[in-house]
């Protein structure tokens, strides 16, 4: 029941994105992350995001994103992490100047392994300290303090080996959709702040290399309309 709730949901966030102003732009993400397991249990790694928009000309965010997890066997990871995000002005619809927000997360991931497909939950709660944005006299935007909130983000991802070449190299279809939700300053969710869909291949080139691309899709509420950001993803991933 609970996960046909949450399908309800996003399905009627998208309803009612539709009756809306929708707000439509082109994005291309791209990420670096790079992994080192330090014991048989404990392991480090470090996202490094680069979104730009407008045709490659523009920035829309920057992202740092260390971690540390600790794993129990093959099924069962726990993390807390950093992230540094500079949101860029980008268009009318985004932020008027540039912000920067710092947020601290836990992070519990959950996998399950069969013979010829994989999924996986994982579950993040972040603590978020944004820039505040005032508009100020004379009609211009200055920065006038930190707005704390809490934000839940729900992913459930789906792997399907397509074709294996050797042990080490393989093609698969990836999928997943998270959900974001929105709790304010407080600890009880508010709104379904986002919506992203996924589908994509990864390609695993050896132990070390993995190169996931695909179409991402994002649905971002706001106070009277939804921002939708088609967005061409590709991710590299090294293991140390």
């Amino acid at each position: 029941m609970k996960k046909i709730g949450l399908v309800l949901l996003i399905g009627l966030s998208i309803f009612t994105a539709k009756a809306q102003e929708r707000k439509l732009h082109f994005s291309s993400w791209n990420t670096i992350d790079i992994h080192k397991k330090l014991t048989q249990n404990w392991s480090v790694n470090a996202e490094f995001n680069f979104r730009r928009t407008n045709f490659l000309t523009d920035w829309e965010q920057f992202i740092i994103r260390p971690f540390v997890h600790y794993t129990f066997g093959n099924d069962l990871d726990v993390a807390i992490g950093y992230s540094y995000i500079k949101n860029y002005s980008y268009a009318d619809f985004s932020a008027p100047i540039d912000a920067v927000e710092n947020n601290i997360f836990q992070q519990l991931t959950i996998k399950h392994a069969f013979s010829k497909f994989s999924f996986a939950h994982r579950l993040r709660f972040e603590e978020r300290f944004q820039q505040k944005i005032v508009k100020t006299e004379n009609d211009s935007y200055s920065i006038d303090g930190i707005r704390y909130r809490n934000r839940f983000r729900y992913k459930f991802q789906i792997a399907i080996p397509l074709y294996k070449f050797n042990t080490n190299r393989v093609l698969s279809l990836v999928a997943y959709d998270e959900a974001h939700l929105d709790f304010g300053n407080r600890l009880r969710p508010e709104k379904l702040d986002q919506n992203w869909m996924f589908l994509g291949v990864s390609f695993r080139v050896n132990n070390h290399i993995k190169i996931r691309t695909g179409y991402h899709d994002i649905y971002a509420k706001r106070t009277d309309f939804f921002i939708n950001n088609q967005i061409w993803e590709t991710t590299l991933t090294y293991k140390m």
